[in-house]
């Protein structure tokens, strides 16, 4: 009982977090993690990483007080098994991890760290496996691709009480309100003229919830 009320716990901070910032930065190239320190989102999904950069990635992050998830089946030159999530938790400790892989997301929760799920719903078979996994494994948020489907973001939010983000190919502010209307409560983008309308997004879902 301990365990699940900490879990409830962890997908409500979770839940305010993303809620909080309704344009997620994603860094796809390492050289890019300045700019995205200077972004006024709060979080920052890491889409790429080494053995030699990630720490040094995560630490400018959490200087910067910046929430940071780091994409586990990107990461280059780690092997992905229960040794590794506990040194990432302990020597690296991010906010938390992004995964497609259903064991990594039960052994991230199991050492504390937010997981997040990335689902690729790219027909009705896929979406009915993923649904499926996220009612199982219940990760604190899932991430659903493509993300530029208002009716799939419709579709899962009607069947899951997860928390949804959308990513890939959202380059604007049009798409990140079309995401968040259907059901998202964030939208992760690599496009960095997105990276600063945050406060706009987020003044206009206040509005939008006042009415």
């Amino acid at each position: 009982m301990i365990q699940i009320g900490r879990r409830l716990m962890s997908t409500r901070k979770c839940l305010l977090m993303f809620q909080e910032n309704p344009i997620i930065v994603a860094v796809r190239n390492p050289k890019d993690i300045y700019d995205a320190l200077q972004s006024k989102s709060q979080i920052i999904f890491l889409l790429t990483g080494n053995v030699f950069n990630l720490k040094k990635m995560v630490e400018l992050c959490t200087k910067a007080d910046k929430y940071v998830f780091t994409h586990l089946d990107l990461i280059k030159g780690y092997s992905q098994d229960n040794y590794f999530i506990k040194y990432l938790k302990d020597e690296i400790n991010p906010t938390g991890i992004i995964t497609t892989k259903n064991n990594i997301i039960t052994r991230a929760k199991q050492e504390g760290l937010m997981t997040v799920q990335r689902l690729f719903l790219l027909d009705s078979s896929a979406m009915d496996i993923s649904i499926n996994s996220a009612k199982k494994i219940r990760p604190d948020a899932i991430e659903i691709l493509p993300g530029l489907v208002p009716k799939l973001i419709t579709a899962v939010k009607k069947e899951v009480n997860i928390p949804i983000v959308t990513g890939g190919f959202i380059e604007t502010e049009e798409e990140v309100r079309s995401c968040l209307a259907a059901g998202a409560i964030s939208a992760s983008t690599s496009h960095k003229p997105l990276w600063d309308k945050i406060q706009l997004i987020r003044d206009e879902q206040k509005l939008l919830l006042q009415e």
